[in-house]
């Protein structure tokens, strides 16, 4: 078999629209099978789960908690063109936690790593069989760190979703083009999920311009 030579970046670049997206529809194929499912069995020290492993966290300033946030609660440039609602971050969330001493786990945003920057149709990619894929390996990554947290004593306080998000609405979501009730499709298989795993974490959502609410709740669980 004769390997296709290599296109460089100016060769591609002058490529048809079309011929460019082809190309990167049979290299993503090609490539897909490739990519391996996190290896939660590699023998090396400090592999979770393992008793001998387990470590006193006392001897340092730390709170040993945490809360898991929505991608675009940390980063509103991630959020698709005209919804960002902010510059940067949800201030007076992000200030409250930060005033509380609580650590903030900055979940990946599923919608720019399945459809990019520029999507727009979100939940259709999201519920393809190439976004559920894309999804679980996420899925697979963050269970993976909230059950080391747990394994090593630390409290998750809880998974704060945004409300109204295709992806990360709690009670309310983007769905038939127009906000109503309902989960978005992360939050949906995240539940699932921590079910499955039997993980006992809340998932509130958080609306953007009504973080109060969510910051009382945080004021419950944190007292």
């Amino acid at each position: 078999m004769i390997d296709k030579p290599s296109l460089s970046r100016r060769h591609f670049i002058s490529m048809s629209p079309l011929a460019a997206v082809a190309l990167n529809i049979d290299s993503a194929e090609a490539q897909g099978s490739a990519i391996p499912a996190p290896d939660y069995t590699i023998p090396a020290s400090g592999f979770h789960g393992r008793d001998e492993n387990k470590r006193d966290w006392s001897g340092d300033p730390r709170s040993g908690k945490v809360v898991f946030l929505s991608h675009c609660m940390l980063n509103q440039n991630a959020r698709i063109v005209g919804a960002a609602d902010f510059p940067a971050t949800f201030e007076p969330l992000t200030d409250y936690l930060q005033k509380k001493q609580v650590g903030v786990i900055q979940m990946p945003c599923p919608e720019l790593y399945c459809l990019g920057l520029g999507r727009t149709a979100v939940r259709v990619g999201l519920e393809s069989p190439a976004g559920g894929q894309r999804l679980e390996r996420l899925l697979d990554d963050l269970i993976f760190t909230i059950r080391e947290y747990l394994f090593q004593g630390f409290e998750v306080v809880g998974i704060l979703g945004k409300e109204g998000s295709p992806a990360c609405g709690v009670t309310r979501t983007w769905l038939d083009e127009r906000q109503q009730d309902g989960q978005g499709v992360w939050i949906r298989e995240l539940k699932k999920r921590l079910a499955a795993e039997k993980l006992d974490i809340p998932v509130p959502g958080v609306t953007d311009h009504e973080q109060d609410a969510a910051i009382e709740w945080l004021e419950e669980m944190l007292n």
